[in-house]
């Protein structure tokens, strides 16, 4: 598919409806964030947030909390289904990337579904590895891999 021009843009608190009808399009209910969960991570000081807009319509979003010293912890990408495959959530993995690196951050943390292959590979382009299966992740009905990708030198 053909990759299209996006706006990447920093999230709010007023943004916190739109994200949950997103999260619930890509993901099932009992597994989508609610709309107070969304409100808490845009209004808490260690979150990351940012939309892919095209058109001046959200096409995605990436939220994750940055911690300095324990590293950043990837919560969701979310990108709507007719969109997928176009480069929106490579663009907003590379803007919180580039966020981390600017504020010297060192590792970034994520979970995927053992079935998300599409995820999957994203996350293996964009060089993370692999750490270990999480049984029954997602309310117990499916797990997910815990990976990872280390910037610059870890030292001991």
């Amino acid at each position: 598919m053909q990759r299209i021009a996006l706006r990447i843009r920093p999230l709010g608190a007023e943004d916190a409806g739109e994200l949950h009808a997103i999260d619930r399009i890509c993901f099932p209910e009992d597994i989508a964030f609610s709309r107070e969960e969304m409100e808490h991570y845009l209004k808490h000081p260690k979150s990351f947030a940012r939309s892919a807009e095209i058109g001046g319509k959200m096409a995605g979003f990436i939220l994750a909390r940055i911690d300095r010293y324990s590293g950043a912890h990837i919560l969701t990408l979310d990108v709507i289904p007719g969109i997928r495959q176009r480069g929106v959530g490579t663009a907003l993995m590379n803007e919180l990337h580039d966020e981390l690196e600017r504020r010297r951050v060192r590792v970034c943390f994520l979970e995927v579904g053992v079935r998300n292959a599409p995820a999957r590979s994203l996350y293996e382009r964009l060089q993370y590895r692999y750490l270990g299966v999480l049984p029954g992740y997602y309310r117990g009905r499916e797990d997910a891999y815990r990976m990872a990708r280390f910037f610059g030198e870890i030292s001991a």
